[in-house]
């Protein structure tokens, strides 16, 4: 609390980040960074939860000295938290008022209601339903259904392989031309092999979103195969290491990645 009292850390990232600015660095939308920015001022980020996503993605253009095309822009924002294998780590006192927050940005953001009636793990604006905020987590045991986390104040949706992602996590710095914001974010080689794994999962209408998962899995992949391959060749020892189910659903998304990017020879290089 006392740390959270001094804003002189965030202070200096403001004049950093427009620096970074000047340099060719990539801004987040301003309205979208705000929606960050208040999670992050509510502790969000402080008590395990980690932005996912196309902001990730992002993120890690600024991070790696890249600079993504104008078609990796979206107007969702996603979320995410270990659920209950963090919450034995915080202390009983620590609570986030995630929906708090939500509704103190008076944005026009709703809970979107699940099939059974309850709350779901999305938040829309009605009058722009393209704006929207999801909270994801890790299985457990009641398989799909909606978790509650009782000190984060906020329902999670249960996504498969989402615990891939949810392992050394990096931080980084979102900013627009006046704010900057410290966020957690996936291990850049984590989130690209994800892409991999969740490519077959892709149903329905979410099928259209295969085609940018592998976009950006191939931009990161060739970043770190010049640079730095070890840390995919780690990153992949452990995801084949976790069983048949994912072995299987890795080289599908390989094998989909070599037929879009070629260029990248993922088949010959990602190997058990």
């Amino acid at each position: 609390m006392a740390r959270r009292a001094q804003p002189a850390a965030k202070e200096s990232l403001v004049p950093l980040a427009r620096s970074a600015l000047a340099l060719g660095c990539t801004p987040v939308i301003s309205r979208q960074l705000k929606v960050v920015g208040r999670l992050a001022d509510y502790g969000f980020f402080r008590a395990g939860g980690v932005l996912v996503g196309t902001h990730a993605f992002l993120a890690y253009g600024n991070m790696l000295g890249l600079r993504w095309g104008d078609s990796s822009r979206t107007q969702d924002i996603d979320f995410a938290h270990s659920g209950k294998s963090v919450s034995l780590a915080l202390p009983a006192t620590v609570e986030v008022k995630t929906h708090s927050a939500i509704e103190s940005l008076e944005m026009g953001f709703l809970p979107a209601a699940g099939l059974s009636g309850k709350s779901g793990a999305t938040y829309l604006n009605p009058k722009e339903p393209e704006f929207r905020l999801d909270f994801l987590t890790v299985p457990h045991r009641k398989g799909e259904a909606v978790y509650v986390h009782p000190q984060l104040n906020v329902p999670l949706q249960p996504l498969k392989f989402m615990e891939f992602s949810l392992q050394n996590i990096q931080q980084t710095v979102l900013f627009d031309p006046a704010n900057a914001v410290l966020v957690s974010v996936p291990h850049p080689a984590r989130y690209a092999l994800h892409k991999l794994i969740v490519y077959g999962e892709r149903e329905g209408s979410f099928a259209a979103k295969s085609t940018k998962d592998l976009r950006q899995a191939a931009s990161l992949l060739a970043y770190f195969r010049e640079h730095r391959p070890w840390e995919i060749d780690e990153a992949w020892a452990d995801l084949v290491s976790r069983g048949k189910g994912w072995q299987r659903r890795a080289k599908q998304g390989v094998a989909a990645l070599d037929r879009l990017y070629p260029d990248i020879e993922a088949g010959n290089w990602l190997t058990t």
